[in-house]
């Protein structure tokens, strides 16, 4: 079935969510793609040790390294919008030679968020950093956690670390640290009954897979955290992972209808989601207009 429908197929545009902002092209060189981001993030890690090496004032490297807040590249952001963009995932195209090195993470259903702490508030800022509601918990100050807010239950699903009582992990430190600092935090009082932490676990083809409600993450153990689309960070189904890893999940799966195959399936969701953008954008566009209008008529009246 695979080989008659490969013709037909674009892989160009098998990106998971295009956005202005986000260079990836296509999921056909997805580990080229890969490479590269390690191979850049390994040189940024040397010239920051390189950097710390040969500092002429250790008064001015200890200064430089005291936690920053907002995080360091993301200052100028304003505290209307998140101070950090959000890691999105790619569709995972092809598993990898060192699969079994990475971190699965099993994903109930619900929005994904980011947690900001920055004094006594705490707020929740979308996918697209839009603050979407602000509340009180007993998070410490400087902390940004990525969540999956379940509504059903009023839980959020720890995801990943990215500060923590401001200490930022969202530079230069890897995958496996950001999660062992995450799972040392299992028991920790100030994480309530609301907060709970994702089991991440390394993906072995030889073992079964917890339950996913909505899918799996998977990342690679070497990834920084960064904002945007990344190929370190990649999202299947859970009627995907036969295909894709040669795993059998032990647990009952249904699959869509009329589904074929995992690269056919990704293939409609990027053309079903840019339609629906599409949509969303010229709502968006029709309602400014009706608010520009009333806004005018406004203006020209006497009273």
């Amino acid at each position: 079935m695979a080989t008659s429908i490969t013709p037909i197929l674009d892989l160009s545009s098998l990106s998971l969510y295009k956005l202005k902002t986000n260079s990836v092209s296509s999921l056909s060189n997805q580990i080229e793609r890969r490479r590269e981001v390690l191979k850049r993030q390994k040189e940024k890690r040397e010239q920051k040790l390189s950097e710390l090496r040969f500092s002429a004032n250790d008064n001015e490297t200890i200064e430089n390294n005291k936690p920053q807040w907002p995080p360091r590249q993301h200052r100028k952001n304003t505290s209307s919008t998140c101070p950090i963009g959000m890691m999105l995932a790619e569709w995972l195209f092809t598993a990898p030679e060192d699969i079994s090195s990475w971190f699965v993470i099993p994903c109930p259903r619900g929005q994904r968020c980011l947690v900001v702490v920055q004094s006594h508030r705490t707020h929740v800022y979308g996918k697209y950093g839009n603050l979407m509601w602000t509340m009180f918990t007993k998070l410490p100050k400087q902390t940004i956690l990525y969540c999956i807010y379940d509504n059903r239950s009023s839980i959020y699903h720890i995801i990943d670390i990215i500060m923590w009582n401001g200490q930022d992990y969202s530079t230069q430190i890897e995958c496996q640290c950001r999660f062992f600092m995450l799972t040392s935090l299992n028991g920790d009082s100030r994480l309530n009954e609301h907060f709970q932490i994702l089991d991440h676990t390394i993906l072995d083809n030889k073992q079964d897979l917890i339950e996913a409600e909505d899918g799996y993450l998977l990342y690679h153990p070497l990834g920084f955290y960064e904002s945007g689309y990344s190929p370190l960070a990649c999202w299947l189904k859970p009627f995907m992972i036969e295909e894709i890893l040669g795993i059998k999940l032990s647990y009952p799966i249904n699959k869509p209808n009329e589904y074929t195959t995992a690269q056919v399936y990704m293939f409609e969701e990027q053309s079903n989601r840019k339609e629906q953008q599409f949509v969303e954008k010229s709502h968006k566009k029709k309602g400014k207009k009706k608010q520009e209008e009333k806004e005018g008529e406004d203006l020209m009246s006497v009273d």
